[in-house]
């Protein structure tokens, strides 16, 4: 908004008029604002570009230093103060940036400079600089900056090696996919280092194409592998690209390469398994055979001919009619047009399913047409593939009783699945929640984890929780016991394993694996007291148990020295039997007490 417009001065000259006019458009244009400071009487003069910056009006509110700085935001107003200070006493420039307040409530980043003018004393006496908006400039580099941190978390957390490598070969920067496929333990193993020493020799001339195909500007891509510094082979496959700085000059090589072991292993498979359907084509139990145009056969494999010589009756061979009426009127119009379909030029598949006239059994077959073309585009005839899927068809359904069976399992079993925020927050429940902790699947997801812990656990659920975020996607921390809640108000001991898939986008938490296993606790806690009282008795009995033994083999020595009498002789024999009958008493109070100690649960035979 422009200010009010004034009347001439009429004592100002016309150049001087052109001149302020435009001084107000350089301002406008550049953004920019004057101000000058007299510092005898502390007076203050913005110019109509500082009252633009501030979004006032000249008339708004009279100028002044003290406003000068409350325009200044808070946070920056202290620096702006110090350095006017610094400014006028040490006779430093005058070159400062911070923000402004405007007085729509809106944040403005300037950059000032001024001048001091001192009189002959070198007194300051007055102050004379500019304000430019730098907003736009600011808030461009600030987005930048952004940008480039958004870019390197993304760089950090990509899946794929993504490193820089100098023009002689040397690793500038790699990412942490990177460093784990060449089996560096740190950056520091890595950077520095000669990339070629991680090649396969024999492949080495397909990374040195990539890499000087780049530094020429041309984006190559090649397959290579590469020996990890643990000594693992890998398949890579990489794509290059130059890097240039601001002037244009190639300065160093991209890549993003990834492991691609696994598709070269199946690439090689399905090579292996080509070649072996090559080799045993003629011996395969699926039926290939060509016709010409008037459904005569041209070429068949051996499985072919045998079912068609079992529908003619009689051996076939090439020229015969495949179009079988011995089979039946539905079988022969069916075939025929399968037939006339592929010769009219359309490819297609059919499902055929019937029993076997040979071997009486079920069978599954996918049958394929695809029409024969000479070089004038003209059809002579038609391909035919009859493959026996029934072992398909049997593996499908077994596969889908297995699903039924696990979805079962999860719904139904004793152990709850849980799918947990970082915080503890349910995110997903199994079913099976109710069975072992009595809660609803809604009243479970409500809960957060700690709602359920024992108060005296949760120290060790929250260094779980801390340690399992630690750990790579997949990984579990070793089971823990810890007690939990019951919705009938009892503590559970459960037992509960954790496993990172936060950063899995199909399951995006940590999956708790837990079940109750409070009467195996108390069984163990039973046994060890039992345990400790029988060890007790056995040490308290062995004490008694030794005297009348003692005394038996006392006797019994005696007895073998032949020196007694007769009369003594029976004598001994009393007191061994009177030993014996004590050495009875006392095992039977072993076994009572032992009895006593083991409950009948524990004791009782099946």
């Amino acid at each position: 908004m422009n200010p009010p417009s004034k009347k001439p001065n009429p004592t100002a000259s016309q150049s001087e008029l052109n001149y302020q006019r435009i001084l107000r458009e350089m301002e406008s244009l550049g953004k920019l604002g004057h101000w000058e400071i007299n510092l005898a009487n502390a007076t203050v003069h913005w110019s109509k570009g500082v009252y633009d910056i501030l979004e006032m009006e000249p008339n708004d509110l009279p100028v002044s230093l003290e406003l000068g700085y409350h325009s200044v935001h808070p946070e920056d107003r202290n620096k702006a103060k110090q350095h006017m200070e610094d400014v006028l006493a040490k006779g430093i420039p005058y070159n400062l940036e911070c923000r402004l307040v405007t007085a729509n409530g809106g944040i403005k980043y300037i950059h000032s400079r001024a001048e001091v003018i001192r009189d002959e004393h070198g007194i300051p006496t007055d102050i004379v600089g500019i304000f430019q908006d730098i907003t736009e400039k600011t808030e461009s580099i600030l987005h930048l900056k952004q940008q480039e941190i958004r870019l390197s978390s993304i760089l950090q957390s990509e899946p794929e090696c993504v490193k820089v490598v100098s023009p002689d070969g040397f690793l500038i920067e790699m990412n942490p996919a990177g460093l784990s496929m060449i089996e560096a333990d740190c950056p520091e193993e890595a950077i520095g280092q000669k990339v070629e020493s991680l090649i396969e020799p024999a492949d080495l001339k397909f990374y040195q194409t990539i890499h000087e195909n780049a530094l020429k500007g041309i984006k190559s891509s090649a397959r290579f592998r590469i020996i990890g510094m643990k000594g693992t082979q890998r398949w890579m496959e990489s794509t290059a690209v130059p890097l240039t700085d601001q002037t244009g000059n190639i300065v160093s090589v991209l890549s993003l390469t990834r492991d691609i072991s696994e598709k070269v292993a199946n690439e090689e498979k399905l090579i292996r398994i080509k070649r072996n359907q090559e080799a045993l084509i003629n011996g395969t139990s699926d039926l290939i055979w060509s016709i010409d145009t008037n459904f005569c056969l041209v070429a068949a494999n051996k499985s072919f001919l045998d079912v068609l010589s079992y529908l003619l009756q009689v051996p076939a061979k090439e020229g015969d009619n495949v179009l079988v009426k011995t089979a039946g009127e539905e079988f022969y119009f069916k075939w025929k047009e399968y037939y006339e379909r592929g010769l009219s030029g359309e490819t297609f598949t059919s499902y055929e399913n019937f029993i076997s006239p040979i071997t009486n059994e079920e069978e599954h077959r996918e049958v394929y047409f695809k029409p024969i073309r000479n070089v004038d585009d003209k059809i002579t005839g038609l391909a035919c593939f009859s493959k026996d899927i029934s072992t398909l068809m049997k593996k499908s359904k077994e596969l889908l009783l297995n699903e039924k069976r696990f979805r079962a399992l999860v719904e139904n079993g004793t152990d709850v699945i849980m799918i947990l925020s970082p915080r503890g927050q349910g995110k997903y429940v199994s079913p099976s929640i109710t069975k072992v902790m009595g809660y609803t699947e809604e009243e479970a997801i409500q809960l957060n984890l700690f709602d359920v812990i024992h108060p005296d656990d949760t120290p060790k659920i929250k260094k779980r929780l801390f340690e399992v975020l630690a750990l790579p996607l997949g990984a579990s921390l070793q089971s823990e016991t810890f007690r939990a809640k019951h919705k009938d108000g009892s503590w559970r001991i459960v037992e509960s394993t954790l496993t990172n898939m936060l950063s899995d986008e199909t399951i995006g938490g940590i999956v708790d694996n837990f079940h109750d296993v409070t009467e195996r606790e108390t069984q163990m806690d039973a046994i060890q007291i039992q345990n400790q009282k029988l060890k007790n008795i056995a040490w308290t009995q062995s004490h008694v148990v030794r005297s009348p033994l003692a005394r038996i083999m006392g006797i019994i020595e005696l007895i073998r020295t032949r020196s007694l009498t007769k009369e003594e002789e029976e004598k001994s024999l009393g007191y061994l039997l009177d030993s014996a009958n004590e050495l009875d008493d006392v095992i039977g109070d072993i076994v009572r007490k032992s009895q006593e100690v083991i409950p009948p649960e524990f004791n009782s035979k099946p």
